[in-house]
């Protein structure tokens, strides 16, 4: 059989393949082109995609038994963030075996196995119902400003559209008819002085809403996952009572959780699903490597089947595992490709990959460490180490955002770029990050610049001293948080690296309460970050003696600031406070900001210059190649000039 990578290039909306280059570019590191997503029909006879040329997407149909590729639809974005008269499709969904649902971001619609459109839907599809007398309906996001939704029939559009109590909905768990059956909502009035978080149920028929419990925004609070079979019960995903979120039972008459149905010690289950809506099949857990269940035990034997086939790798199966099913897999060498696989013939085939002219042979494994903090507290990470690097290796230390976010295994451009170009790569997933359970989270409350930190340098040192990494070639580098960790890097451990390069970084922790940012305007968001960081009004003990912005004569090791023009999370007037306060000082500090971005980069043109800037920023400072003539140490090097 053929590859569908073949196919998929013969069709209209791809692109011819460019030759490839002996080490990975920054072009193919940071193409988006290639299957996005993909799903097998409920009968397994064709495979539904959305393809991406890097220009246009394209909606194609497969049939899985001759790998024929049909295209149903295609179109470009328009205007960044917007989805306007050129709809392109965005995500698909079956609704049967003859009827497929499109999201085109605000719209979505349904067609046949044609292309031809039956229906307009909604604004977006939440996902389909089940099977039986339910077959071929649909939740469909009706109006996502007042988080509306109904259960719609794909080739009819009639819909039911279901009543709630008032508030901003941020969790739904329906029955296995699609009905909306628990609710949780955030209320943030301004006239309140807590924010509240309420679950609520409904009971099946014409039952009222009946709130089963209340929350203060920074409490522990549970949230619901489905409503089964059973009478007077919810599944819920909680952490109360335990240090990692896990799956229970919860009695709506007693109001409390009562059975554990799945959990782990360390790790959080962050993902289930269930085949027919009324019990949960699978879990997975939120590990350094993450761990996936099967409770049936049919799933379980073809899970097991495709890890032994596509071993190393993290693999997703949906369809039936009795006959076909298609596969997701990644790796961290891998950022994803797309498998059938028929069970008569025994077959596995390609049939799309994430980024097909990406060379997976040139990609460098991530390993997964433990080292101890000071304290004794045990911190993971990733490293990911260069090829054929001879002894200590220059290392960026690569932090994350949030803080309460985390790293995970898995293919990421930033770190293969580094690693192939001979940079060692640390990735600590320092307290305060998510994931690991609630006492390892609530451990970095109020710890920027602390605790935190020194899990950071406490890492870089247990690399020194393990003779993995060179300590007179060693740069910090952080989005976000992460920006605002490499430049207290800086000020806390000066002698510790030789370079920091801040994005969208925070400069000032008591700047942040008051910037025009969407933080600092939403209430919500404005309670959660004195519970987290601290207390505004306590700024001059508590922000003041961790700020990089205040402290920026103790630096003396070159930055490298990066920020984008639209940021509303941390406005590009963090960044250019800390410059300019850098150049009063004659500090070593280059600029660079990005237009038409936010936090983050969306432009591929612009991920490139990020890339080009920040190599060539540290190939001053922390060559890859030594000079054996070079000296040793660290501390300043002369400011260089980069656009």
């Amino acid at each position: 059989m053929k590859y569908f990578a073949a196919l998929i290039l013969s069709c209209s909306v791809c692109a011819a393949s460019p030759a490839r280059s002996q080490s990975p570019t920054l072009e193919e590191l940071t193409d988006p082109s290639g299957m996005t997503t993909a799903t097998l029909s409920p009968d397994g006879r064709h495979i539904a995609a959305i393809v991406y040329n890097g220009t246009n997407h394209g909606l194609i149909l497969v049939d899985t038994d001759t790998l024929a590729v049909k295209k149903l639809r295609q179109g470009a974005y328009v205007s960044k963030g917007h989805w306007g008269y050129h709809k392109a499709p965005r995500d698909v969904t079956w609704a049967g075996n003859d009827v497929i649902a499109v999201d085109y971001g605000l719209e979505a619609e349904s067609m046949d196995l044609q292309g031809k459109k039956l229906r307009t839907l909604g604004e977006s599809i939440i996902g389909p119902i089940g099977q039986g007398d339910d077959a071929g309906k649909l939740l469909v996001m009706k109006d996502s400003d007042n988080g509306h939704v109904a259960r719609c029939d794909a080739r009819t559009a009639e819909c039911v559209k279901f009543t709630r109590p008032p508030g901003k909905p941020i969790n739904r768990a329906f029955d296995r008819h699609g009905n909306l059956r628990a609710l949780t909502l955030v209320n943030s009035a301004f006239f309140k002085d807590v924010s509240t978080v309420t679950n609520w149920y409904k009971p099946p028929g014409n039952g009222a809403w009946v709130k089963l419990a209340e929350f203060s925004v920074n409490d522990e609070y549970w949230m619901p996952v489905y409503v089964p079979d059973e009478p007077d019960t919810i599944v819920i995903n909680s952490r109360i009572g335990r240090d990692t979120y896990a799956l229970f039972n919860y009695d709506v008459v007693q109001g409390r959780q009562t059975e554990l149905l799945a959990g782990h010690p360390s790790q959080d289950i962050v993902a289930w699903d269930g085949i027919d809506k009324t019990a949960f099949d699978y879990v997975a857990t939120s590990g350094m490597l993450p761990q996936q269940v099967w409770f049936d035990p049919a799933w379980a034997a073809m899970q097991k089947q495709i890890d032994v086939l596509l071993p190393n790798r993290l693999n997703f199966i949906s369809g039936d595992p009795r006959r076909a099913v298609l596969v997701r897999s990644r790796a961290d060498v891998d950022p994803g490709t797309w498998y059938f696989f028929d069970i008569a013939k025994k077959a596995l085939v390609t049939v799309g990959k994430v980024m097909p002219e990406l060379d997976s042979s040139k990609m460098r494994p991530m390993e997964v460490i433990s080292y101890k903090a000071a304290d004794g507290v045990p911190i993971p990470a990733y490293v990911t180490r260069p090829a054929q690097a001879k002894g200590p290796a220059p290392m960026v230390v690569l932090i994350h955002g949030g803080p309460i976010a985390r790293d995970r295994w898995g293919w990421d451009a930033e770190v293969q770029l580094l690693a192939s170009r001979g940079y060692l790569v640390f990735q600590p997933q320092f307290r305060g990050s998510s994931g690991f359970g609630r006492k390892f989270e609530e451990a970095g409350y109020g710890q920027w610049g602390k605790a935190m930190q020194d899990d950071i340098t406490d890492g870089v040192r247990h690399l020194v001293k393990e003779g993995i990494a060179d300590p007179a070639r060693i740069c910090i580098v952080g989005a976000s948080y992460g920006g605002y960790a490499a430049l207290w890097g800086l000020v806390k451990t000066p002698d510790l690296y030789r370079c920091a390069v801040s994005f969208a970084g925070v400069t000032d922790i008591e700047y942040m309460f008051s910037d025009w940012s969407d933080r600092s305007f939403d209430k919500i968001t404005r309670e959660m970050m004195m519970r987290r960081i601290g207390d505004k009004k306590m700024s001059a003990q508590l922000f003041d003696p961790v700020s990089p912005l205040k402290h920026a004569a103790h630096i003396k090791a070159p930055v490298l600031l990066m920020h984008g023009k639209d940021d509303k999370r941390v406005p590009i007037s963090h960044g250019k406070k800390m410059r300019d306060a850098l150049e009063d000082l004659q500090k070593p500090v280059s600029w660079l900001a990005f237009d038409e971005e936010g936090h983050g980069l969306s432009y591929v043109r612009n991920q490139i210059l990020y890339y080009q800037t920040m190599l060539e920023f540290l190939g001053k400072h922390i060559p890859a190649q030594r000079s054996p003539h070079a000296p040793g140490g660290t501390g300043a090097t002369p400011a260089v000039a980069l656009p």
